[in-house]
């Protein structure tokens, strides 16, 4: 992301390679689950802290889509939120309210849901089942973006820390990776 976004700042293009792979490695446990989201929240706001006047002087679409980002960031509490203020501001008996929640965040996930089982020819069915723990996900990251935003957007420019500078991948702490390291050295 820095390096892309530099490069874009000063003039260069980014392409789409429809056929680049990127292969990733799926955390292993809940540390290494928590030190890669960690990463790409506080490695995103770092490059927002760094780079987004030259995305608006240069890049205004890349600085709109980085800032909607933001947005949601910022509001995705409230919408969390909204069956507990629906229920607190309207007569709807708290289920209810938590129904209507329910059924608007399945209209808004499962069309992309749809859309990339397809794309990938992955079973839809597989893919639908897992909705919960794409919820589980997005609770996750939400409060290691909210930690990336108060640390790289608050905390950095005051002066108060020093926020991401170690991109630390999180293998070598587990003792898979702990047992291959020390056979293979």
């Amino acid at each position: 992301m820095d390096y892309t976004w530099s490069q874009q700042i000063a003039g260069r293009r980014a392409v789409y390679d429809p056929d680049a792979v990127a292969l990733a490695a799926d955390p292993e446990d809940l540390t290494y689950l928590r030190k890669q989201v960690w990463r790409w929240m506080a490695g995103f706001c770092q490059n927002v802290r760094l780079h987004l006047g030259g995305l608006l002087r240069h890049k205004p679409l890349l600085a709109l889509w980085v800032l909607l980002a933001l947005f949601e960031i910022l509001t995705a509490p409230l919408w969390w939120a909204t069956p507990s203020v629906i229920a607190a501001i309207t007569d709807q008996p708290p289920a209810l309210a938590f129904a209507w929640w329910v059924g608007a965040e399945l209209l808004l996930t499962t069309p992309p849901l749809i859309y990339a089982a397809r794309r990938r020819k992955l079973p839809l069915a597989g893919v639908l089942l897992n909705i919960p723990c794409v919820h589980a996900t997005k609770a996750v990251n939400l409060v290691y973006a909210w930690k990336a935003l108060i640390v790289e957007l608050l905390l950095v420019p005051l002066r108060l820390t020093q926020g991401l500078t170690v991109y630390e991948k999180g293998r070598a702490d587990t003792p898979a990776a702990r047992t291959a390291l020390a056979g293979a050295g």
